[in-house]
């Protein structure tokens, strides 16, 4: 009986198959995914150069009316970028796409932000939003709101160096844009995000940066019909509790006891 298979022990199973990743060493497997990385950004490279190629040459004055791109094409392109590099490359694209009479909706002039900001390049969102007769982007209020966002990001690395302040700059003029497109002015994540990327810059110009701007969004909100939405208050009252911070910190104890009666009430909205 004990001789019978059923009573005989079996090998243990290996939990792992011999030539897995696990059988290598933490070493090895990093370099894998090192390699798998570096692929994959070579196909992106790969992707966009081919899509950069194609409306290029498609929407040169030369190219016939029947030859012309598929309106989709340039929001394909939108989403392969993936460095500052390619970045640079789309207002001549977006340009040359003007010049034929190509459209250019407010999904596409969304993408297109989004994707030079998120390859952090917004100061090619800034160009491109810069001259409407040139690009002819039709943005909306959320395209305005994550160019700011995309400086404020830059401005939160760079910390008080000249760069910082120049992307900082930047946010305050993509601010400005607002009103030519003709959006709400009175946005309140845009201030609040304004108030934390001066705050986040640091030194006496971040606070009288942030202290203006927030004393102006005061003025506006004390004119606001319908309350903020909880989003929005919830980014206004962290952006004022940071400047009240900022403010005892520097001794300005009246400046921050007067901020507290607005961040009671917008709280209201949380």
């Amino acid at each position: 009986m004990l001789d019978s298979p059923r009573c005989r022990r079996r090998s243990p199973i290996p939990l792992f198959p011999p030539y897995s990743d696990r059988s290598q060493g933490p070493q090895a497997r990093s370099q894998g995914r090192g390699r798998r990385r570096a692929g994959s950004r070579e196909a992106d490279n790969t992707r966009f150069q081919e899509l950069y190629d194609t409306l290029i040459t498609h929407t040169a004055p030369s190219t016939p009316q029947h030859e012309l791109p598929r309106h989709s094409s340039l929001y394909h392109l939108a989403k392969a970028v993936s460095s500052v590099e390619q970045s640079q490359e789309i207002p001549p694209v977006v340009a040359q796409w003007r010049q034929r009479a190509l459209p250019i909706t407010m999904l596409v002039s969304d993408k297109l932000v989004h994707g030079v900001c998120k390859a952090g390049s917004p100061e090619t969102a800034l160009e491109l939003l810069g001259d409407r007769e040139k690009y002819a982007l039709t943005p909306g209020q959320s395209t305005m709101r994550r160019v700011v966002r995309a400086f404020v990001r830059q401005v939160s690395e760079e910390g008080q160096t000249e760069e910082g302040l120049a992307k900082l700059d930047g946010a305050f003029k993509a601010m400005a844009l607002i009103p030519y497109y003709s959006l709400a002015a009175d946005d309140a994540s845009v201030y609040a995000n304004l108030v934390r990327g001066s705050l986040l810059y640091g030194s006496e110009e971040g606070l009288r940066r942030a202290s203006i701007t927030m004393d102006e969004f005061l003025l506006i909100d004390g004119e606001r019909e319908a309350p903020l939405t909880k989003k929005r208050a919830a980014e206004v009252v962290a952006a004022a509790e940071k400047l009240a911070g900022a403010y005892e910190a520097e001794g300005q104890t009246e400046k921050a006891e007067a901020l507290k009666k607005p961040i009671a009430e917008w709280k209201k909205s949380l």
